[in-house]
């Protein structure tokens, strides 16, 4: 039962991967999201340890220069998912979109070193990608608690992890949706 479920959890890994990046689910989202890119990469680790390492690399080489990381990044364009790099206009190289999410790359870091059987590559890609890490978090430090409250704000329900939450309905239901145009999403 259980080498199963782990051949069924590569296989998963395998559709979804696109070289560099996985995509949260094939045939839905096709485009890179930050967290899932950290667990998926947590997933590659059990079985193709520069596999994962690539997977967080790619997703740092779009961080902003501020030390956001973005929660989308539009690798290829696909007209098919709205909201695309249009309307996020961020107007990167590589489009991304102008928010973030929950900051697991760098718990998913910390578990593909411990478990690491490559020791030279596990240290040299935690010593490269640590500052980058460092810079994301105090982006959520001077960005989203200039205060120093120490509770970190989010702005947009997709930054929270908990989008499709019940939660937001009255939050949400109070915004104003004047002007939006038609628009139909596949998930």
């Amino acid at each position: 039962m259980k080498q199963d479920l782990i051949e069924q959890a590569r296989a998963v890994l395998a559709r979804n991967d696109r070289g560099d990046y996985t995509v949260p689910t094939h045939g839905l989202y096709p485009f890179q999201w930050n967290w899932d890119s950290a667990l998926s990469a947590l997933g590659f680790s059990h079985f193709d340890e520069a596999r994962a390492w690539r997977e967080i690399e790619t997703l740092f080489r779009h961080q902003w220069d501020d030390g956001l990381v973005p929660h989308i990044i539009f690798h290829e364009m696909n007209d098919g998912y709205f909201p695309g790099p249009d309307v996020w206009a961020t107007s990167r190289a590589v489009p991304t979109s102008g928010i973030t999410q929950p900051a697991v790359a760098g718990f998913a870091v910390r578990r593909i070193h411990a478990r690491a059987k490559n020791r030279a590559l596990a240290d040299a890609q935690a010593r490269n990608l640590l500052p980058k890490i460092h810079a994301w978090h105090q982006w959520f430090y001077t960005n989203r608690d200039p205060q120093g409250t120490g509770l970190v704000a989010i702005i947009h329900p997709w930054e929270s992890g908990r989008d499709n939450s019940v939660d937001w309905d009255a939050a949400l239901a109070r915004v104003p949706t004047e002007g939006v145009g038609p628009f139909q999403r596949r998930d």
